[in-house]
């Protein structure tokens, strides 16, 4: 008699927990560390840093700003 309302009460703790982490998930990108989050291949440094050099061409960030993000790239 208590166990069909503790499962229910789980049920839902468990399905409000995915969604919230999928939403989470899914709005990274708007994260200040959006650029840090890539593995650890060269493939996703090298265009990293290839948009990064596209946004400092186009004016989109100044000097300051790309040898910031350079710097984080890098390391």
């Amino acid at each position: 008699m208590f166990l069909l309302p503790l499962l229910t009460l789980f049920l839902i703790i468990w399905i409000v927990f995915q969604v919230f982490n999928n939403s989470h998930n899914n709005s990274n990108h708007n994260s200040p560390n959006y650029y840090n989050n890539f593995g650890n291949d060269g493939y996703s440094l090298n265009r990293s840093l290839e948009i990064l050099r596209e946004r400092y061409a186009k004016g989109e960030i100044g000097e300051e700003e790309y040898l910031k993000i350079k710097r984080n790239l890098e390391n």
